[in-house]
């Protein structure tokens, strides 16, 4: 159910894609770039969140260490994100012209939108579960190492999170075309992936005493997050100066 949920958050992802792209009368060439970009980037994503992985655990286990097929997030975000800027700027702008801003304004949502059935996937697995728990909102696992106690569903809270931040993204976008929807999505997440590191129980190694690997990430994003929409306010501030 992990694969197929997984499939899912993809296909839709594409169908939400499509959806922003023409809703905005966005070029073809674009779409079709920002597509094929997209489904390579989503592949060496993969194997990149499979690779840190096996980095945290090398660091963490040494001698003792094995390979394993687990993956993270930020791994693979921030290995597809590189593959998607390498690609535009070495192929694609040459055929699209200058649409970056555009492709980065459009993408959030439908990102989320993937993340998020992924997470589904992650509680039918029983992975990325939460700390065990009495609370009304734990379930008893059924599958993976956490499985047969209470536990928190965090995987199941960050899809909640996702819905609703791919669902805020489609409407500033297709209403208003916020142009920090990108910035937005990089800080959002990262506070949001900070805090619910806490309630998580499944150890993935660590780099930092007292931080795990994905809170250490999610304050390079935040950061990131933060001096990319000050990047854009200060552009558009220039861009008003000279209108006058």
């Amino acid at each position: 159910m992990y694969v197929v949920m997984l499939c899912i958050g993809f296909i839709g992802a594409y169908g939400l894609l499509e959806l922003v792209f023409r809703v905005r009368r966005k070029d073809v060439k674009v779409l079709t770039a920002t597509e094929l970009l997209g489904g390579v980037s989503i592949l060496i994503g993969f194997f990149g969140g499979v690779l840190t992985q096996n980095l945290y655990d090398l660091i963490e286990k040494g001698s003792s260490y094995t390979w394993t097929w687990a993956m993270t997030f930020y791994g693979g975000l921030i290995f597809g994100v590189a593959t998607f800027l390498l690609g535009y700027f070495l192929i694609a702008k040459r055929f699209t012209g200058p649409c970056l801003g555009d492709i980065l304004k459009l993408v959030p949502a439908p990102i989320a939108f993937a993340h998020a059935f992924g997470r589904v996937g992650c509680f039918m697995a029983g992975c990325c579960y939460g700390k065990e728990t009495d609370s009304p909102l734990g379930v008893v696992f059924n599958a993976g190492a956490g499985a047969g106690v209470k536990r928190l569903p965090t995987n199941l809270f960050e899809a909640i999170f996702l819905f609703v931040l791919c669902g805020i993204f489609l409407f500033v976008e297709l209403k208003y075309e916020w142009k920090y929807v990108t910035p937005a999505y990089l800080m959002a997440y990262g506070v949001w992936r900070f805090i619910i590191e806490f309630f998580r129980d499944d150890h993935r190694g660590a780099l930092i005493p007292g931080l795990s690997p994905s809170q250490l990430w999610s304050i390079v994003i935040f950061v990131g997050g933060a001096i990319f929409a000050i990047a854009i306010y200060l552009r558009q501030k220039k861009a008003a100066s000279r209108a006058f």
